[in-house]
């Protein structure tokens, strides 16, 4: 008996670390604690202990933020106090990895309301969410720390690439749980989605070419950005960006979208379980005030080439006139600005996926209080797919606190190590989290950042909820 319950365990966690191998996304310490019913966001098939749950605006507040290699430490040179004496952009430079990642993902909850009728849980949620990432290459940063010296040649050229996605809408969820065997249970979510603001570049890049010989400087760019916004911000008859229109409530429900959340639990026996679930599988539909942006390099002058700016010099006359007469200073730095043109025009109607999310976990239950999972999830955002692995021990005593301990690893960040704490006071479930300590102590510092805080008002307390000889959880009138 015990050997196939090694078996089991070790086969789960194979897949975990077959899985385990690119960037991370959100990790919670709240996905594991068995007492908090924000548990239900990773895996609605959970079976909470609890008649009815409710919670207004406080219930869960959240905060993610994920920064592989943008560090403080690295951009400066220290003194005997610690303190930054000389801005180094070399150093800072060689810090960057060739592509780098900035993400954030925010979570207000403003209602929720469960309630379970028979032994089946019905759930309720309306939120606010927004998420973004920004990906971006070293090429930037490098041209400031070495100059264009360190880039010369028609094959050897400066290159800046980013790619930026942002959105914020609202979500609309109702779900249902239920057992269907003594060892099964499975739950979901529909949700209907309300877009207000999405950003996304279809491209954003650069190339400055030095000359070997002459040290001319040749830049070629382009800019396509697609946005989505509310009426306050329009384009106008002339291909102007204004942002002085008219807003009313209506538009927070005005670009429609729906998703799904499924999960599946199996209990093999009062020990080991397996939990695999799918999270915000949906889109959004952008019907309303889209527009684009695109980057035009404008031939108005002696520095346009062939479709890009050319830059050979100055000849002595013109330095003469810079820096003597203010009229023609400007003159010419609004000719330089003419060069680069951003131009605005309306935008058809388009779709956005969500960042879908899958997971697949294993836990073994040592005793009722008692649990140690292991979990790996990835997330989709555009052509990437983000996944992170996660070690976890949640204790529960005294039938009123609630314990969790994580350790989360995700290359260039192997120091996330997470904990999470829930005290029952009466009917009211207070609880903190995060999923990396040391980020507290050296926020500029941490590659990760995560912060979850709620009230939450339980009515109906863990300690009714019994497990029968079955192993299955159990209800007291």
């Amino acid at each position: 008996m015990k050997t196939k319950k090694l078996y089991r365990i070790l086969s789960v966690l194979a897949l975990v670390f077959v899985f385990a191998s690119a960037k991370g996304q959100q990790v919670s310490p709240v996905d594991f604690m068995r007492l908090n019913p924000y548990q239900m966001n990773a895996n609605p098939a959970t079976d909470l202990p609890y008649q009815s749950v409710m919670s207004l605006v406080i219930g869960n507040i959240g905060l993610d933020v994920q920064n592989t290699t943008l560090h403080y430490d690295n951009l400066f040179e220290f003194d005997a106090q610690g303190r930054p004496a000389i801005l180094n952009l070399r150093q800072f430079a060689n810090s960057l990895k060739k592509n780098n990642y900035l993400g954030l993902n925010a979570n207000l909850d403003l209602f929720t309301l469960y309630k379970r009728f028979d032994k089946d849980l019905w759930t309720f949620n309306w939120g606010v969410k927004v998420q973004g990432d920004v990906k971006y290459n070293d090429g930037l940063f490098k041209l400031l720390g070495y100059g264009n010296g360190a880039f010369v040649g028609e094959d050897n050229p400066v290159k800046v690439n980013m790619d930026l996605n942002m959105m914020a809408y609202q979500e609309w969820a109702v779900g249902y749980q239920m057992n269907v065997t003594d060892q099964l249970s499975v739950g979901g979510r529909a949700k209907l989605l309300f877009g207000v603001v999405d950003v996304k570049t279809d491209a954003f890049n650069a190339a400055l070419y030095t000359d070997p010989d002459t040290y001319a400087l040749r830049l070629k760019e382009h800019a396509l950005v697609k946005a989505a916004m509310p009426n306050a911000v329009y384009v106008d008859e002339t291909g102007k960006l204004m942002g002085n229109g008219p807003f009313s409530m209506g538009e927070l429900f005005r670009n429609p979208g729906f998703g799904i959340d499924l999960a599946a639990e199996y209990r093999f026996d009062e020990e080991f379980s397996v939990v695999a679930a799918i999270q915000d599988l949906g889109f959004i539909h952008w019907g309303k005030n889209n527009i684009t942006m695109t980057s035009q390099l404008n031939d108005v002058g002696q520095f346009y080439d062939n479709g890009s700016f050319l830059f050979s010099g100055l000849d002595w006359e013109q330095i003469q006139l810079i820096s003597s007469d203010e009229s023609y200073k400007e003159q010419f730095l609004d000719t330089l600005q003419q060069y680069f043109q951003l131009e605005f025009a309306p935008l058809q109607k388009y779709n956005t996926a969500l960042n879908t999310n899958l997971l697949l976990r294993g836990n073994y239950d040592l005793d009722d209080q008692n649990r140690f999972s292991a979990q790996v999830q990835g997330c989709f955002l555009g052509s990437g797919f983000r996944p992170a692995l996660t070690l976890a021990y949640c204790g529960s005593f005294y039938n009123n606190l609630n314990v969790c301990a994580t350790y989360t690893m995700m290359p260039h960040s192997y120091d996330n190590i997470g904990f999470g704490i829930s005290a029952m006071i009466e009917t009211c479930n207070i609880y903190l989290t995060t999923n990396n300590l040391f980020g507290f102590f050296k926020p500029l510092n941490t590659s990760r950042f995560n912060a979850q805080v709620g009230i939450v008002f339980n009515l109906f307390l863990p300690e009714r909820r019994y497990i029968d000889e079955s192993g299955m959880p159990e209800y007291l009138e």
